[in-house]
């Protein structure tokens, strides 16, 4: 069976970072800089391939959803970056 274009593959990557700003802003129905705030550099820090533009994966949008969950439920931003590294690291433990 024949390999699938290297641009297919990439597009079909939940990590490959296709989003901008905008458009996870969109997705996730919040102002650009409410999702600039969330950014947690520990976790999930946004590509910046070109032109220093941030860019999201679905991973990352994923990610930033559940952190706007946290927040909702009035968790400050040092809570979710810690509530979320002890649930990447539970989940490492997991696959081991």
């Amino acid at each position: 069976m024949a390999q699938p274009p290297d641009w297919q593959q990439r597009l079909d990557d939940p990590a490959e970072p296709l989003y901008t700003l905008a458009v996870v802003s969109d997705l996730l129905g919040v102002d650009p800089q409410t999702v600039r705030r969330m950014d947690i550099p520990q976790l999930a820090p946004p590509a910046r391939p070109s032109g220093n533009q941030r860019r999201y994966s679905r991973n990352d949008v994923t990610l930033l959803a559940h952190a706007f969950r946290f927040s909702d439920e009035g968790l400050t931003m040092g809570a979710i970056a810690r509530v979320l590294a002890l649930e990447l690291e539970v989940a490492r433990l997991r696959d081991l």
